[in-house]
């Protein structure tokens, strides 16, 4: 079986560099110094740049460089509804199909939250994403799960700690439990992934 091609290793070279922050967000860079950098022509390195500008990622400036994106407060928010609807969609699939395994997962989930309520914010931020991962994964759309992994890589979503943190903390976890509440109940799923969602844009940073 052939292995990653020059532009795939390019272009998981350059994204694990901006999600490290190692290319920090509104920097810029350019071709030449990332094929120097990679040990890589440019031709892969190009075809790289072109694909993470597609997803957002960067902006390449003709005669300029490359500008490392910010996130701004419109592509978070779209990002964000994006990842509500994936979550909506996956619970209310996944309980016209299977409502046992959604109401299981519900009780697993609420019993681990229980146990890390008191923990600090970046493993709540773990939990956070583990539960949407796991919620989605239960409708098995491998386009989602993939949509979900590029959706927080984009919003750095690790980084972004501050909903789990006072003075949002309780309000946050309040969401978090009607969330997986809901899941055991298809007619409150829909408030509660629009509570979840609108809290999430508030907190944001």
């Amino acid at each position: 079986m052939p292995g990653p091609s020059l532009r795939e290793q390019a272009y998981h070279s350059i994204y694990e560099r901006i999600i490290s922050n190692e290319l920090a967000k509104g920097t810029v860079t350019s071709e030449v110094q990332l094929s120097q950098q990679l040990d890589m022509s440019r031709t892969p390195i190009r075809a790289a740049l072109q694909q993470l500008e597609t997803e957002g990622f960067v902006r390449i400036v003709p005669k300029h460089g490359v500008l490392i994106l910010d996130s701004s407060a419109q592509r978070v928010g779209d990002l964000l509804e994006l990842i509500g609807a994936m979550l909506l969609f996956a619970a209310t699939s996944v309980q016209l199909r299977d409502a046992a395994a959604l109401t299981n997962l519900s009780g697993e989930l609420l019993a681990e939250l229980v146990s890390m309520e008191s923990g600090d914010a970046s493993a709540l931020c773990r939990f956070e994403y583990q539960c949407l991962h796991r919620i989605i994964a239960l409708s098995h759309n491998e386009e989602m799960l993939s949509r979900l992994e590029q959706s927080a890589s984009r919003l750095f979503w690790s980084s972004n700690r501050k909903r789990w943190s006072a003075p949002y903390l309780q309000d946050m976890l309040s969401c978090a439990r009607a969330l997986l509440h809901s899941l055991a109940d298809p007619a409150g799923i829909r408030d509660a992934v629009f509570r979840y969602v609108h809290m999430l844009k508030l907190t944001w940073h």
